[in-house]
């Protein structure tokens, strides 16, 4: 008997949102064809985990819980109400494939009282797999003890979670080569000497380097283009935040934690380990911001780009590990990122990709770069090249499988 394999994830409300906006049409599709319309938007992990460990066998299934058309779809053909709530759809979800092992992509959401609950319906289950590659707060570690094992793409997550003696595997992001026939017609994003796809978020020190890099760029007059999000600057949007932060660390603290699970505004308190503050972004910087873009649009328009920009945020330590490092060298962009202890196991440095180690050395080498097009030009190859081969999606999933076996067999 094959073994049965659910990964469960949950996508940027601001992408599906998008997602659906500029595809009205494909609610009325029956879910076979919602769920690859979708996948093929290539965001995120998009269906690779499920795709290449069907070919070693195994019955596989790719759940998107927060992508509300899709899920009803599937409950309107399996004799659930679509009416339902997004729990107890996914839960009949669940119960109807049987897996031996779910991947919990988002751990954030899922954790806690409501995995513990599936444990105790579903006997046949050999592992509960969490995933972290994201701060998280103290207040989480008790929801997090639920699962068997966490996936993590860094180093500085694994011991994180080690310091709470929660055991993990460590498996950076990838590039899924499908991509680059995908990008290379239709194409409607202009050609720029730089870009910088992300967002800006308020918080414990999140993104006050990449916040200071952007203004350097804007005050210097180097053309760059942004798409992504700035914080709200609304006072009511950081009220709520404060709020949900306060209710949350109170239920906590008198043993109501079952509330918290339950509440998910609440539950976002948790992802703070101190009160939300109001982040100061000039007029500037929003005034150029473009909309957000993701899956196949963001490739597209991060391949126009000449030069990519990355920084991690200041709270993931001194490792590299976020996906914009195999994005931008996977579609050909010349990358630009901050120095991390560990960037050399991924790349060469000067001739894969261009590092810094602070602003003013990051505005210093972007003006070299747009000076010298053609040694630009000769490091975006050798990055891609060097993705291609090495930091393949394939690679990153065997990884996954590999690591899979070894805990099974335990």
């Amino acid at each position: 008997m094959s073994l049965k394999f659910i990964k469960i994830s949950s996508y940027y409300r601001d992408f599906l949102n998008q997602y659906y906006r500029q595809n009205p049409q494909i609610v009325k599709a029956c879910y076979e064809e919602q769920h690859r319309h979708l996948m093929n938007q290539y965001f995120a992990w998009s269906d690779n985990y499920g795709r290449i460990l069907a070919e070693k066998g195994m019955e596989t299934m790719e759940i998107v819980a927060n992508a509300l058309p899709l899920q009803k779809a599937w409950a309107k053909e399996n004799g659930v109400s679509p009416d339902s709530s997004p729990d107890t759809i996914l839960l009949e979800q669940i119960r109807q494939f049987r897996p031996h092992i779910i991947y919990f992509q988002d751990s954030v959401t899922y954790n806690g009282n409501f995995v513990r609950r599936i444990k105790a319906e579903h006997p046949q289950l050999k592992l509960c797999i969490g995933n972290v590659c994201a701060p998280f707060s103290s207040m989480q570690i008790e929801a997090f003890r639920v699962f068997d094992y966490f996936t993590v793409c860094s180093p500085f997550f694994q011991k994180l979670l080690k310091k709470y003696g929660i055991p993990s595997v460590n498996i950076p992001h990838g590039f899924d080569p499908r991509i680059l026939d995908k990008i290379k017609t239709d194409n409607p994003y202009p050609e720029t000497p730089l870009a910088f796809l992300g967002s800006i978020f308020a918080g414990e020190d999140i993104h006050s380097t990449r916040r200071q890099i952007l203004e350097k760029l804007v005050n210097e007059n180097i053309s760059f283009t942004f798409y992504g999000n700035l914080p709200d600057r609304s006072l009511i949007a950081l009220i709520k935040k404060q709020a949900s932060f306060i209710t949350a660390r109170t239920l906590d603290s008198i043993g109501l934690n079952w509330l918290t699970d339950a509440v998910k505004p609440i539950r976002k308190g948790r992802f703070h380990d101190k009160m939300p503050q109001r982040l100061t972004i000039s007029k500037k910087l929003y005034q150029m911001a473009r909309p957000p873009v993701f899956g196949l649009d963001m490739f597209k328009a991060l391949s126009k780009a000449h030069i990519g920009f990355n920084s991690h945020g200041d709270c993931v330590g001194d490792y590299a590990a976020n996906m914009r490092l195999f994005e931008t060298t996977g579609v050909g962009t010349c990358l630009i990122t901050d120095y991390k202890r560990n960037i050399s196991d991924f790349f060469k440095v000067d001739e894969e990709i261009v590092t810094y180690r602070s602003p003013e050395e990051c505005i210093e080498k972007i003006r070299w770069l747009i000076q010298n097009p053609q040694k630009c030009q000769e490091i975006a190859l050798k990055g891609q090249q060097r993705t291609l081969a090495d930091h393949n999606i394939a690679s990153r999933v065997e990884l996954f499988y590999q690591h899979l076996q070894d805990y099974l067999n335990q």
